[in-house]
């Protein structure tokens, strides 16, 4: 007797299994994002004169400094990936272009927010932690850099601009799919506006960025309710 092989399985039963999957772990990287961003504002190392960086707050721990705002920078892309991902898997169709430039633009604005944030990582922990200088000229070299704001913070803050226009055009392009509900939509175009205009450290920045955060979970998780009912 020829005994049977297996019968592979279902082709709907696989494309269940790897939705199931696939839209599980977006829904957990968007979570754990939006944790880590309200976890950096309140973690935020304390700045110095108007609002910059200074030697003497960063020469303290400046190993601290330097693999902070490093996992700043990498929980930036961290964020905006999946969010965007969960956004393009709700636009299927009507809206799909709007939803689909702003992605594009979010990720170039993610990239650049990650070099700019990258470049103070670098600048204030080396010239704080550097054998080279005495600590007035690394003084001396912090105030330099520090006088330079537009090119100090140009990368980061044309990237920020980016992630906000990104998220609007995805906004349209979700509010056009009618896929997520009104509010949700609205509530992350409102938290990806505020932190342009309060600061974003302390408790009060943890505040700021909540409606971005709970408008990412949301947006996530309704990916998540709708995976079997949408297609492209």
């Amino acid at each position: 007797m020829h005994s049977q092989s297996p019968q592979p399985p279902a082709d709907t039963e696989i494309e269940r299994r790897r939705r199931d999957g696939q839209y599980a772990v977006l829904l957990a990287a968007i979570v754990l994002s939006a944790l880590a961003v309200v976890a950096v504002s309140l973690l935020f190392p304390a700045v110095g004169e108007e609002g910059f960086f200074t030697y003497d707050s960063v020469a303290p721990d400046p190993k601290f400094h330097w693999t902070f705002l490093t996992l700043v920078g990498v929980m930036i892309v961290g964020s905006a990936v999946p969010g965007g991902l969960a956004a393009l898997l709700l636009v299927p169709r009507r809206g799909w272009e709007w939803a689909t430039a702003g992605f594009s633009l979010a990720l170039v604005g993610a990239a650049l927010y990650a070099v700019g944030v990258g470049g103070w990582a670098m600048v204030y922990s080396f010239a704080a932690d550097s054998t080279a200088l005495d600590p007035s000229t690394a003084r001396a070299f912090v105030e330099s850099v520090n006088a330079d704001g537009f090119r100090l913070f140009e990368a980061a803050f044309t990237g920020a601009i980016l992630v906000v226009l990104g998220t609007i055009l995805m906004s349209v392009g979700l509010w056009r799919s009618g896929n997520l509900p009104k509010w949700i939509i609205a509530l992350g175009v409102v938290g990806a506006i505020l932190p342009l205009l309060i600061g974003v450290e302390g408790v009060v920045g943890a505040l700021v960025e909540s409606p971005q955060a709970i408008a990412g979970v949301m947006t996530g998780w309704y990916a998540w309710k709708l995976r079997h009912v949408l297609r492209g």
